[in-house]
């Protein structure tokens, strides 16, 4: 049996900086099938702190811990289970709790990991690389796929997508606030400022001189909408997150009916694909960070008891990275 442990967790749905609290957690029960991980290191990401809102009530069930992401090892698996398990340092993908010091995990859904990776490599190689390679892999094939537009630019998961995009020979443009001086940048052919007044023109610009084929948006609101209005006649538009938390114009799906519109959400592919699938995706993955086109910015490690800062900071300065919690 193992030590108690603590954990992030919320009791009720609410803002998260209200709800949100670290408590001690009775001990994990390890049942067939399932490994007991001790969590290294788990990065805050906007997913993880919907559910706690409420959002998707439906599907969310309380108390609810967060941390779809982290990297931890298997400290315990059922006794009937392979023993050799024990001490391999995985990342126990398919469900939240990685906020915690001890997740509880199916065996199948604990992927190993590399000696070569770091934990911090680890521990953000599954959301934002995962998404960014699937989507690319999905569409940039398509006939006629010359340029793409992603914005929320300065993400770390705009930067991985700008870099895959142009190593398959497609231009890359870049919509971001206050992109700074310094050019468009490694990842970037062009970037356009969408806090100048014209952003929109410069778009339009470019959709009728540049033919814009394939667009990336994980904002939603009108700059979403803008952004595939933008696209030429029968492009493709990947809606993948929401950060504005305003949905898209309900009058795209009317005025837009030659677009292919692609809801993407990691979670379904993940859980339709087989094992071997998802194995070879993350084998892709650990290839680009040590390649070092995925290289993800780390701002702050925190522990847990830091929660609340390490979700202001996340919240204020996504740009500058992402933010660890260390159980």
């Amino acid at each position: 049996m193992l030590h108690s442990h603590r954990g992030v967790i919320a009791h009720r749905f609410g803002p998260p900086l209200d709800v949100l609290q670290v408590q001690a957690l009775p001990p994990a029960a390890v049942k067939a099938g399932t490994a007991a991980v001790r969590m290294i290191v788990s990065p805050i990401n906007p997913s993880d702190l919907i559910p706690v809102t409420g959002a998707y009530r439906s599907r969310t069930t309380l108390p609810f811990i967060p941390g779809f992401e982290g990297v931890g090892v298997i400290e315990e698996v059922h006794p009937g289970s392979d023993q050799t398990l024990r001490g391999q340092r995985v990342l126990p993908i398919g469900s939240a709790g990685g906020w915690q010091s001890v997740k509880t995990c199916p065996v199948d859904w604990c992927v190993p990991v590399p000696g070569d990776i770091s934990d911090t490599q680890a521990a953000t190689a599954y959301i934002n690389p995962l998404t960014a390679l699937r989507m690319v892999e999905s569409h940039v094939g398509s006939p006629g796929i010359r340029t793409a537009v992603v914005n929320a630019a300065g993400s770390a998961i705009a930067r991985t997508l700008g870099h895959l995009l142009r190593q398959r020979g497609i231009r890359a443009i870049g919509l971001r606030r206050h992109p700074g001086p310094g050019g468009a940048g490694s990842c970037w052919d062009e970037v356009i400022d969408t806090s100048s007044d014209n952003w929109r023109d410069e778009l339009r610009a470019l959709s009728e001189t540049g033919r814009l084929d394939l667009a990336f948006d994980c904002v939603g609101r009108e700059e979403g909408t803008v952004l595939a209005q933008a696209l030429k006649p029968g492009g493709i538009f990947v809606h993948y997150g929401l950060l504005s938390g305003q949905p898209l114009a309900p009058s795209l799906w009317r005025d837009r009916p030659d677009l292919t519109i692609d809801l993407f959400r990691l979670r379904g592919w993940v859980h339709s694909a087989g094992k071997h699938q998802v194995l070879d995706a993350f084998s892709r993955v650990f290839d680009l960070i040590r390649d070092g086109v995925v290289n993800t910015r780390i701002q702050a490690e925190l522990p847990l008891d830091k929660v609340k800062i390490g979700i202001e900071l996340s919240l204020t300065q996504a740009s500058q990275g992402k933010v660890l919690l260390r159980p």
